[in-house]
């Protein structure tokens, strides 16, 4: 018995998270100034130049609530169905919920 033909190449993560991963235009330093606190929420939005703790596309579009600041990254609460997801990312990939 022979084996099912392939259909061509498999889609992977670089076809899959490519219209989430394009920006027109370059990005201001503004997002750097933001004071963010334990209890805000904040929206997840991945910025492609920045490759350093770059959150999955799954969460993309998806609000958090912070629960710890550092001084480059931010711990993250997000709801993912029924299940509450840890998530840390930079200061480049959130925004304020809500602004």
């Amino acid at each position: 018995m022979a084996t099912k033909k392939t259909s061509g190449r498999s889609h992977g993560f670089k076809h899959k998270s490519r219209s989430v991963m394009t920006k027109s235009a370059p990005r201001g330093v503004s997002f750097l100034l933001r004071e963010y606190s334990v209890g805000d929420r904040a929206l997840i939005i991945i910025d492609p130049t920045q490759h350093k703790a770059l959150p999955h596309r799954r969460y993309h579009g998806k609000v958090g609530t912070i629960t710890e600041v550092g001084r480059r990254a931010v711990t993250l609460d997000v709801k993912l169905g029924d299940k509450t997801k840890t998530l840390i990312t930079r200061l480049d990939h959130i925004k304020p919920f809500g602004v």
